[in-house]
C-alpha cells in the first residue's frame, strides 16, 4: 500500500513538472511571437502598473491631438472669412470715397450702389459661413442656427449666441475655436468717440466731425451743436442738450468744443447755419454701413449733409477693417497656440513611447537563450518521466 502511494506522488510530481515547462515554453513562444516582455500583469506586476498608465496617457494625448486638428480646422476656415471680409471693407470703403466725387454723373454713382450691393450680399455670404461639419461659424454655441439673416424693412439682424465655442487642447488649455458674430460685425467701436452724427449742413459745407467723447458714461442725453458767423466775422457756436442751450460762444478750432465731461472736435470748413446732431452710440455694425452707404448714393451729388455722412461711412468701413484685421490676428494667435500644443504633445509621446518600449518590449537574444534553457528542461522531464512510468519489478524477475 506504502509502494502504491508513492509511486503515485511520483507520477504527479514529474507530470506537473513538464506541465510548468510546458507553460515557460508557451510564453517564451508567446513573447518572441509577439515582442512583449510584459504580456499580462503576473509576468511582471510592477511594470504592468507602468504600462497602463503609459498607455492611458498616451491615448489622451492622441485625444488632445485630435481635438487640435479640429480646431485647426475651424480656426483656418474662420481666418479665411475674416481676410475676405476684410477685403470687402476695403473695396467698400473705396466704393464711397468714390460717390464723394462731386463730378460723378448719377448713372456713376448708380454704378458705384450696384457694386457696393454686390459686395454687401458676398458679405452676407461669408457670415454665414460654415465649417467643414456643417455648423454655423459665426453663430457662437448654436451651430445650427443661420447667425444672420435679413428682417422685412431690409435690417440684418443676428440669430446666434455671445458665447465662445472652445477646445480643449491640453489638460489646462483650452482654446476658442470660433467667435460669436454680433462681436465680430456687429460691436465695432464708433470711429468718433461716443457719439454717431447726424448732418444737417448748408450748401458748399464741408464741415466733419473728428471726434465726440464724453467720460460721463451716464450722460446719455442727446446734443447738437450750431455754428454762425457774428458781425465781426468770428465763428460763434451753440451747444444743446436735449433740446436746452447749455453752452455757447466763440469758436476755436484748435481746442474744439468742452463742456462738462463732453469734448467735441471739428474738421473742414464750415458754412454759417451749420448744424451737427450727437446721439449716444460707442459702437456701430458693419451692415448698417453698408445699409447707410447705399441709400445715401441716391442723394443729390451737391448735398453737402449727405456728402458728410457718406465721409461718416468710410470712416465706418475703415474701422470695421481695423477691427476685422485684429480679430484675425487674435485667430493667428489661437493657431499658434494650437501648432505648439501638437509639437509638445508629439514630443511626449515620443517619450512616453520610449518609457513604455523599456518597460515592455522584449531582450530578443535573453528571450532566446531562456526559451532554449526552457526547452531543454522540458525535453529532460520528458525523458525522466518516460523512464519512471516504464519501471517495473518484473524488469527484475
Amino acid at each position: 500500500m506504502i509502494s502504491r502511494i508513492a509511486s503515485f506522488h511520483n507520477y504527479q510530481s514529474v507530470s506537473n513538472d513538464i506541465m510548468r515547462q510546458n507553460v515557460k515554453v508557451q510564453d517564451n513562444q508567446e513573447q518572441m511571437a509577439t515582442g512583449k516582455r510584459v504580456i499580462t500583469s503576473g509576468d511582471d506586476p510592477v511594470s504592468s502598473i507602468y504600462i497602463q498608465n503609459f498607455r492611458q496617457q498616451d491615448e489622451q494625448i492622441d485625444q488632445f491631438i485630435d481635438s487640435i486638428t479640429l480646431a485647426r480646422n475651424r480656426q483656418t476656415r474662420e481666418e479665411i472669412a475674416i481676410d475676405e471680409s476684410e477685403q470687402i471693407m476695403d473695396g467698400a470703403k473705396r466704393k464711397v470715397m468714390a460717390m464723394i466725387n462731386g463730378s460723378l454723373s448719377v448713372e456713376d454713382r448708380t454704378a458705384h450702389r450696384q457694386d457696393l450691393q454686390g459686395m454687401f450680399d458676398n458679405f452676407m455670404d461669408l457670415v454665414n459661413t460654415k465649417d467643414e461639419s456643417g455648423n454655423f461659424l459665426f453663430s457662437g454655441t448654436q451651430t445650427s442656427t443661420q447667425p444672420f439673416y435679413r428682417d422685412t424693412q431690409g435690417n440684418v439682424r443676428y440669430a446666434g449666441d455671445s458665447y465662445f465655442r472652445t477646445a480643449q487642447v491640453a489638460p489646462a488649455v483650452e482654446v476658442p475655436t470660433s467667435d460669436p458674430g454680433d462681436k465680430m460685425f456687429m460691436d465695432i467701436d464708433n470711429p468718433f468717440g461716443d457719439y454717431q452724427p447726424e448732418y444737417d449742413l448748408e450748401d458748399g459745407s464741408l464741415l466733419l466731425l473728428a471726434n465726440a467723447e464724453n467720460s460721463n458714461d451716464a450722460d446719455t442725453a442727446n446734443y447738437s451743436v450750431s455754428f454762425d458767423v457774428n458781425a465781426s466775422g468770428d465763428t460763434t457756436y451753440s451747444l444743446m442738450q436735449d433740446g436746452t442751450e447749455v453752452s455757447a460762444g466763440l469758436y476755436d478750432p484748435q481746442t474744439g468744443i468742452e463742456w462738462n465731461t463732453l469734448k467735441m472736435t471739428f474738421e473742414g470748413e464750415m458754412e454759417p447755419g451749420d448744424t451737427i446732431n450727437l446721439e449716444r452710440q460707442d459702437s456701430f455694425n458693419i451692415f448698417d454701413a453698408f445699409k447707410n452707404g447705399a441709400a445715401l448714393s441716391y442723394a443729390d451729388i451737391d448735398d453737402a449733409s449727405a456728402t458728410a455722412e457718406l465721409h461718416q461711412v468710410t470712416e465706418q468701413f475703415s474701422a470695421a477693417f481695423k477691427h476685422l484685421n485684429k480679430a484675425r490676428s487674435e485667430v493667428g494667435t489661437r493657431l499658434t497656440t494650437l501648432d505648439r500644443q501638437e509639437s509638445m504633445h508629439k514630443d511626449f509621446k515620443l517619450v512616453l513611447n520610449r518609457s513604455l518600449g523599456t518597460m515592455e518590449d522584449l531582450d530578443y537574444t535573453q528571450a532566446a537563450i531562456d526559451m532554449n534553457e526552457d526547452m531543454l528542461a522540458l525535453q529532460a522531464s520528458q525523458q525522466a518521466f518516460a523512464k519512471t512510468k516504464d519501471l517495473s519489478l518484473f524488469n527484475y524477475i
